[in-house]
């Protein structure tokens, strides 16, 4: 009895430690940066080496993007992002708001891209492109697209594979 025991033990510990991480997403908008400190963070871009503040909680994250693929661009592979009704409406809102301003995107905590907004993104899709290595962008594209199938459609969960 105790080998069997031990022996699910080790079967259960084995694969959680083979499970990659999920990886966050989020959205943050730029502030004013003479905001009280509990109202700003401030961050460095890394590509552009922008400080830039902006508001500590996030608009948008992984929690509202319906599906991710790679898309190829000029400096390689690109993120189109197709986010859920409730995203959609939250980006066009925000980018409406936001005209002139920074879009902040943070992978795991870390800025990644200041997406300049210029006009309202109405279509519910944003093209992603950021400081992130191949390898960065295609686990980001697979833990997304493993968060959205987790999503409940109707009430009802789907199952996992």
């Amino acid at each position: 009895m105790k080998h069997g025991l031990l022996i699910f033990l080790v079967a259960v510990l084995a694969g959680c430690a083979t499970k990659a991480p999920v990886q966050t997403l989020r959205f943050h908008e730029q502030v004013a940066g003479n905001l009280p400190a509990s109202h700003v963070r401030m961050v460095v871009v890394p590509s552009t080496r922008q400080h830039l503040a902006v508001d500590p909680e996030p608009t948008l994250s992984e929690r509202d993007v319906v599906s991710a693929k790679l898309e190829p661009s000029a400096g390689g592979d690109a993120i189109l992002l197709k986010f859920d009704a409730h995203g959609a409406n939250l980006l066009a809102e925000m980018t409406t708001r936001l005209r002139g301003r920074s879009l902040v995107v943070l992978v795991n905590d870390r800025p990644v891209a200041a997406v300049l907004i210029e006009h309202a993104i109405a279509s519910g899709e944003l093209l992603l492109t950021g400081d992130l290595t191949d390898e960065e962008t295609q686990t980001l594209v697979d833990s997304l697209n493993k968060v959205t199938k987790r999503k409940p459609e109707s009430g009802t969960p789907k199952p996992e594979p």
